[in-house]
């Protein structure tokens, strides 16, 4: 089987993050991993891009993460594809298919609601996952929950307890969604990692978005062997 993580986050665009690239795919690498989907914190996230910027700026700082690690891993070996962590006060949507110049041709992204953004990338043919759906935290003021807007959920993240992701997958079930785990990782010492499996290899994120529509990547959990 071929592992790929689908939520991950670098130190250099997301501002809650403290790995780095060397990091991020040497940590991969030693669990079996063989690619992962880079995801940090959108313009409306937790994220260290310069929001005073212009648009076309935010988005090609938005990148940086993306880009290291991609540089990192075709050195060592390990495929990198991009996505992103779309916020709404705490209720995030992982975001696969959305490339940089779809993102800097729609200068007015961030004034959509989150229905009107679900809705568009689905329209543009991305996949949205509604992230640990039933996550409680001091800054999430309460749970939202869009089964009828996101085309997939996370049923299971590996930052977070039991409880949520069985709650998730009940969901998932219930409206017939699409599932997909995530590690969500923001620092090595993590204790389990995440992903969806598939019996053949990911050459890009189009490929990724397809195996998780037809059914042919799986959700997966394991502990983390990365040993710094």
């Amino acid at each position: 089987m071929y592992r790929y993580e689908t939520h991950c986050h670098t130190l250099y665009t997301s501002a809650c993050s403290r790995l780095d690239a060397v990091t991020l795919v040497r940590l991969f690498l030693e669990n079996g991993y063989d690619g992962v989907v880079v995801t940090d914190h959108f313009l409306n996230g937790n994220t260290t891009v310069d929001r005073s910027q212009k648009w076309e700026k935010q988005i090609d700082d938005f990148f940086i993460g993306y880009e290291k690690v991609r540089e990192e891993g075709e050195k060592r070996g390990l495929k990198v594809f991009f996505g992103f962590e779309y916020s709404y006060r705490g209720t995030d949507f992982l975001v696969y298919g959305m490339g940089r110049e779809f993102l800097k041709a729609h200068p007015g992204l961030l004034s959509l609601g989150t229905r009107a953004f679900l809705s568009l990338a689905r329209e543009s043919g991305a996949l949205t996952v509604q992230a640990h759906p039933y996550r409680e935290a001091d800054y999430i003021d309460h749970i939202r929950l869009y089964p009828s807007d996101a085309e997939g959920m996370e049923t299971i993240n590996a930052a977070r307890d039991e409880r949520c992701n069985r709650l998730a997958d009940i969901l998932a079930d219930e409206y017939a969604l699409l599932k997909t785990g995530g590690s969500d990782i923001h620092v090595s010492s993590q204790k389990f990692l995440s992903g969806v499996e598939t019996e053949t290899p990911l050459e890009s994120i189009e490929a990724l978005v397809e195996a998780v529509r037809a059914g042919r990547a799986k959700p997966f959990l394991q502990e983390n062997r990365f040993v710094r």
